[in-house]
């Protein structure tokens, strides 16, 4: 998937009232933040238009309602009223432009425009039309703007020849050396297609878990896999077909709320996307095909670092820290189940991948270097089958392929290797390196030490906050609610 770039501007009609430095659009229609009132009760169940979106964070003069809400996507219909499904996603950051990623709960994306301006401005640049991607999906990469800044955008709709700001948000461009940041990693929130059944995970742990991120307005959140789940067909199987991942991938966003809106979004591969490799081509393409238009990431060429055509690994730099995130699910042939017996040693990145990693550890330059990763590339856990199954982390430092991954990790200096799929905050320290598991934010099951074999762990829901400068890394583990459970700093 390259990335797509629009240019030029639009003269659609908008009436204005300026005065001094603000900013406001006035239509002749029902004001955009009523537009997400008619959602059913709680989360927002499949088809539902979930909650009213709220005023928004910092950025836009005129708000960020109108999206569909929480949880509340449905299925799209090109008539009706412009009307987001949840708020856009950015993603791929550069220094010098991002990606904007809009699905429509009803209307026509090809009505939609979407400008922008650094925060504190006044006035935003032209609006630039979008690139339909799906008949429910704009899209838009913006370029040609300044590294390590903030920038506001709206996304506009235009119907009866006016335009009405239906999303205000904001997003932190790829910071240069020397900058300090915050970002956020998030794992295994386990949404599925359908909010009515119940083996799968909690929807509202997810959006309490986002608002928190959001508190914190990290440059960007990175979720460590397992963003989908589908044992509503069975355990680890995939979805008879792209739409049950479309939405699924449609509730995850909607769950995210305004977090989505004003951080950069980064995906892993877990082992419940749908793209595992033991599947068949025709299953996994139409999980990845669905993934690449509803959660996009960075293509090959976003970065100088490189990676998938498929946008399944990838590295980029952000300030002094290097990002490499691996894609351990899609390349192993073998099946791993927990009801089957098989070997913990024959995971596998694939020859591609490995040497790709290699390479991009042997170029690098940036005093922090963070592996991410949905689970160790062999596993060593509190029984065979979790074992098998590539639970343990740290403890399967040496076990299988992780082994070299390992000793990669040692020759060139990554200090931190992230990764989820245990469903429990732990961190345990190899050679040097931290092996660093977020919790889960959302996932039903809570695995002790007899499945994973982890002597310190705690049992909770909630997420990471990572804070980079030049000098230091620090790690925080912060339960649901706020309890900072650990945390650790790396100099």
């Amino acid at each position: 998937m390259t990335p797509r770039t629009v240019v030029g501007s639009v003269g659609t009609p908008v009436l204005l009232l300026l005065t001094g430095c603000s900013f406001l659009v006035e239509v002749h229609r029902e004001p955009a933040h009523e537009a997400g009132a008619a959602g059913a009760a709680g989360e927002g169940g499949v088809g539902a238009a979930g909650h009213a979106g709220a005023a928004g964070h910092a950025g836009g003069d005129v708000g960020s309602g109108g999206a569909a809400g929480q949880g509340g996507a449905g299925r799209h219909s090109s008539a009706g009223p412009l009307q987001l499904s949840g708020a856009p996603l950015l993603f791929a950051p550069t220094a010098h432009g991002f990606g904007l990623n809009v699905v429509l709960e009803s209307g026509d994306p090809s009505q939609l425009t979407a400008r922008i301006r650094s925060q504190g401005e006044s006035t935003f640049a032209d609006a630039l039309p979008s690139e339909v991607v799906a008949a429910d999906v704009a899209e838009w990469v913006f370029e040609g703007l300044r590294p390590g800044t903030r920038y506001e955008y709206q996304v506009l709709g235009e119907e009866d020849g006016l335009v009405a700001a239906l999303y205000s948000g904001s997003v932190v461009t790829q910071r240069e050396s020397g900058d300090p940041f915050t970002f956020a990693l998030l794992t295994d929130p386990h949404i599925g297609p359908e909010e009515q059944f119940s083996n799968q995970g909690n929807w509202a742990t997810l959006a309490a878990v986002a608002e928190e991120i959001g508190a914190a307005t990290p440059d960007f959140m990175i979720n460590l896999g397992d963003m989908l789940d589908f044992h509503l067909f069975g355990f680890n199987v995939p979805p008879p077909d792209g739409s049950y991942t479309r939405q699924a991938y449609l509730n995850y966003r909607g769950l995210l709320g305004d977090t989505l809106g004003h951080a950069a979004h980064y995906p892993v591969i877990g082992n419940w996307e749908g793209e595992n490799g033991n599947f068949a081509a025709d299953e996994i393409a139409w999980s990845r095909e669905k993934r690449l238009i509803y959660m996009p990431g960075p293509s090959p060429t976003t970065y100088p670092e490189g990676g998938s055509e498929y946008e399944d690994y990838y590295a980029f730099t952000w300030g002094d820290a290097l990002f490499i995130v691996l894609n351990v699910m899609s390349y192993t042939p073998t099946e791993h189940v927990l009801a089957r017996a098989s070997d913990p040693e024959d995971w596998t990145l694939g020859d591609a991948q490995m040497q790709w990693f290699e390479t991009t550890l042997e170029h690098a330059t940036s005093r922090w270097r963070f592996v991410l990763i949905h689970h160790t590339v062999g596993g060593a856990a509190g029984d065979d089958a979790d074992s098998g199954y590539g639970r343990g982390g740290g403890q399967a430092a040496q076990v299988g392929e992780q082994a070299v991954v390992h000793q990669l990790m040692l020759d060139h200096g990554v200090q931190i290797f992230f990764y989820g799929h245990d469903h429990v905050f732990t961190d345990m320290v190899v050679d040097g390196i931290h092996y660093s598991l977020p919790g889960s934010a959302g996932a039903i099951w809570m695995f002790d030490e007899t499945i994973t074999g982890y002597e310190q762990a705690w049992l909770q829901s909630g997420w990471a906050r990572v804070d980079v400068s030049p000098d230091a890394v620090d790690v925080q583990f912060i339960a649901l609610g706020g309890e900072l459970l650990y945390e650790y700093t790396v100099e």
